[in-house]
């Protein structure tokens, strides 16, 4: 099921590429560092940054509005204390995900835009304190993308984006009903249009 639904995003990406070669919109690489701020039901949480990479349409529907599919592969993680019967526990836990954000974007000016829409992300690997736990972390995770985007030199672009999880990341037939994780993450990329 989720070979489908990556083939089946892969799909969308390359089409909505196609389109933008034939209506003149742009293609691009982009890259970027990843802050996790993750929320769940833990006492005291670090940040393990991360990276992402990736491919990204720019499709301008006129000189105000335009649509940006993105497919990016994404890491980040989280250094989390929590207590189960009274025992407190320290957990690294290591995320990656193949990322399919499609925004809807707003320029206030031809250089500066405002950017939002939803993400679903497809779990690739998880790691605690360095152990595969893949198979006990949900394979899908959806969430919700805003930010703002700046054009600086004719094909350059740098984007500070935060993701807003909206569902829990772990798998219940493993954790403790009352660990759950959401995915919130900060980033800034740079990205390059071709």
């Amino acid at each position: 099921m989720m070979k489908k639904i990556i083939l089946s995003s892969l799909a969308l990406m390359v089409f909505s590429l196609a389109n933008a070669q034939r209506t003149g919109s742009r293609f691009g690489i982009k890259g970027g560092v990843n802050f996790p701020n993750s929320s769940g039901d833990f006492h005291e949480n670090e940040t393990l940054i991360g990276y992402q990479a990736g491919i990204f349409s720019e499709i301008k529907t006129d000189e105000k509005f335009g649509i940006q599919p993105e497919l990016l592969y994404s890491t980040h993680g989280v250094k989390n204390k929590f207590i189960k019967d009274g025992i407190a526990y320290d957990n690294d836990i290591k995320l990656a995900y193949l990322n399919l954000p499609i925004l809807a974007k707003y320029f206030v000016i031809q250089e500066l835009s405002v950017q939002a829409g939803p993400q679903i992300g497809f779990l690739m690997h998880a790691e605690e304190n360095g152990i595969n736990i893949t198979d006990h972390v949900k394979t899908i995770d959806f969430g919700l993308a805003f930010g703002i985007g700046y054009n600086f030199l004719e094909d350059c672009s740098v984007d500070l984006r935060y993701n807003l999880g909206l569902s829990n990341a772990v798998d219940f037939h493993v954790a403790d009903d009352n660990y759950k994780i959401k995915n919130n993450v900060f980033s800034l990329a740079v990205g390059y249009k071709l």
